[in-house]
């Protein structure tokens, strides 16, 4: 026996820069373009002015006269210095100005592209918490940023599955209710009437319609329990196969009824598991309850046992209509059904698998199904070897 995998088709994701490389390499360049920017035009303007002192200005070179020329003018060359540095001292505030405000620029542009994913993922959350669990968004902005998208698309399918199946268990839940419930008040309305004698057949109706209940009423809470956590184990060593048998037991009535054939696999040395012989037998009841009602008469029931690495995997098979391979991965969810019109005429209440995956996992255990839409459905679940 086997597990199914099912093979990834996606593509490879692309590599994505961080966002913490991407705002570092942000910082740097706007920092690098500041300095850059404001070296450049200060060197140039201070160039201009030096080469004009030096070439036409008043410090140029002038070859010596025959005579000694008079003294220069001290406040002719305080004047010209004072020009210069005053000059150079404008030119760095120019600059300087230029540079902030580049900056400034620059930061708020590539700020605001680094943003603005967060703020439609921020929106797109508000929406969500409005009840719009199919919003999706697609942005970017780097790794981490997509990586959150692509975490809150899949939280907006889950959440909206979620809620399809609350709608629909609401539905299923009022309608099972409902029936068994009406057709209880109509036998004992005729009773109470005397329009219905009391005899063996209307009290045979008003038990089936009671068992009814009473199965929904605890799928419930079984459930309940599940959901919670809270399902109490009592840990022993189980022999498999025995349970494997006295589980099919309680069914030969049912199977016999509707001419299928029950083979049991179980190879001998099988070493005991450890488990709630109780839990397991009620995992048990419910696949093999699964597996009676949607073969059809004539058809099969196979129950399977074999010991693996640490572990023992049983099998429940029937060769029923089986599952599409779309709703296969969905068919342990809760309140999910396959056949919703044919599952309604059972009176099955699509918990059995959920409560059933619950059990499993609480044993440290795995559940899992195979299925081939015309010819069977075959659900495994493993325990740990004592």
């Amino acid at each position: 026996m086997r597990r199914s995998t099912v093979s990834d088709t996606s593509s490879r994701p692309r590599r994505r820069i961080s966002l913490r490389l991407k705002l570092f390499l942000v910082i740097l360049t706007v920092t690098l373009t500041c300095v850059l920017f404001f070296a450049f035009i200060n060197n140039y303007l201070v160039r201009r002015q030096f080469e004009h002192a030096y070439r036409g200005g008043e410090f140029s070179y002038e070859p010596p006269p025959e005579e000694p020329p008079p003294l220069p003018d001290p406040s002719r060359f305080t004047e010209a210095r004072g020009r210069r540095i005053l000059y150079i001292n404008l030119s760095y505030v120019f600059t300087g100005l230029l540079g902030v405000i580049l900056a400034f620029i620059l930061s708020w542009y590539l700020s605001n592209r680094i943003s603005k994913p967060l703020s439609e993922l921020t929106s797109a959350t508000r929406s969500m918490a409005g009840g719009e669990y199919g919003k999706q968004v697609e942005v970017a902005g780097g790794k981490e940023v997509e990586e959150l998208s692509e975490a809150f698309n899949s939280l907006c399918e889950s959440l909206e599955l979620n809620e399809m199946l609350r709608k629909s268990m609401v539905a299923d839940v009022s309608h099972e209710l409902r029936n068994p419930l009406a057709a209880q008040r109509g036998y004992l309305e005729g009773l109470e009437d005397g329009v219905i004698p009391l005899d063996r057949e209307a009290v045979e109706v008003l038990m089936k319609n009671n068992v009814l209940l009473t199965r929904l009423v605890e799928d419930l809470r079984q459930l309940s329990l599940v959901d919670s956590g809270q399902v109490g184990l009592e840990l022993m060593a189980v022999d498999a196969g025995e349970a494997v048998r006295a589980a099919a037991s309680g069914f030969e009535r049912e199977i016999a009824a509707k001419g299928i054939s029950l083979a049991i696999e179980i190879p001998t040395g099988i070493a005991a598991v450890k488990a709630d012989q109780g839990r397991i037998s009620q995992v048990l009841v419910n696949l093999l309850r699964n597996a009676i009602q949607y073969t059809p008469e004539g058809g099969s029931v196979t129950l399977g046992v074999e010991e693996g690495e640490g572990e023992v995997t049983v099998c429940v098979r029937d060769s029923g209509p089986g599952i599409e391979e779309e709703e296969l991965p969905f068919i342990f969810e809760r309140f999910y059904r396959t056949d919703r019109s044919r599952t309604r005429d059972t009176g099955g209440t699509g918990l059995g698998l959920s409560i059933a995956r619950g059990l499993v996992e609480a044993h440290g255990g795995r559940i899992w199904a195979e299925s081939e839409a015309g010819v069977g459905t075959t659900v495994f679940f493993t325990l740990p070897v004592f």
